[in-house]
């Protein structure tokens, strides 16, 4: 197989817990991949970590501006030719009192959770089309229940659910597969930022663990999302597969 003809994958938030378990899992089963954030110093770490080689590609950009978004495809498919697999894994949470929350908050929220996935599939479209390849959204469980101090997440999550079953709806006749996962909670530096205070009922956390009373660690989601990105998936199409270790079960 030339070098052209090796996948690529494009990952957002690609520093953080979950999208650098997907870096590092897709890296290893061989595909060229292009990794972005808006953390360049972990951005430049991980690329490092994955051999510092020219079939990875890194690009430090800020999800909420549309236009950079949109470059960014443009320069994938610049530098590596192709594009056949599209993980969007950046997003932002938010924990607070509902009647506290401020339209910026809200804003900034559905700008990088939703604005920011259809503004990248929208882009990435003609080329997934090409490749006949894949997305696949991390949603959360969120966005399958009502969660406490969280509506601006939980809403942002929701819509990210109906858009990738839409676009799967829209695209699956022209060979392109779009499915999401929705973790309970995952052992990330998110997670760890975003605990219920004093003031904020505690049993909200607990929601979030699985039958075994612990949270997920990377590696595990990461697992899921390579295999809906793989061949192994071919007949997987417009799902939301929980990873939730059971909590809802």
């Amino acid at each position: 197989m030339s070098e052209q003809q090796v996948p690529v994958a494009l990952i957002t938030g690609a520093a953080g817990g979950i999208g650098s378990a997907v870096a590092r899992t897709l890296r290893d089963q061989g595909y060229r991949l292009a990794c972005t954030d808006r953390d360049a110093e972990q951005l430049e770490a991980l690329h490092h970590d994955l051999g510092g080689d020219d079939s990875v590609m890194t690009d430090r950009v800020d999800l909420c501006d549309p236009d950079r978004t949109r470059v960014l495809v443009g320069n994938v498919i610049e530098r590596l030719g192709r594009l056949d697999t599209l993980v969007l894994v950046a997003g932002v949470g938010q924990l607070g009192r509902t009647e506290e929350l401020t339209l910026g908050q809200w804003d900034e929220v559905l700008d990088i959770n939703l604005r920011a996935p259809f503004v990248l599939a929208q882009a990435a479209m003609p080329e997934l089309m090409k490749s006949r390849g894949n997305i696949v959204a991390v949603a959360s469980v969120a966005a399958l229940q009502g969660w406490a101090y969280s509506a601006a997440y939980s809403a942002s999550k929701a819509g990210l659910v109906g858009l990738m079953r839409s676009l799967a709806a829209e695209y699956g006749k022209s060979g392109v597969r779009v499915n999401v996962i929705a973790p309970g909670g995952v052992d990330t530096a998110m997670a760890t930022d975003h605990q219920p205070t004093d003031h904020l009922d505690p049993e909200v956390r607990k929601r979030s663990t699985g039958l075994e009373g612990r949270r997920a660690q990377p590696s595990e989601v990461a697992s899921v999302i390579a295999y809906l990105a793989s061949p192994a998936a071919s007949f997987v199409n417009g799902t939301v597969v929980p990873v939730d270790g059971g909590a809802f079960a």
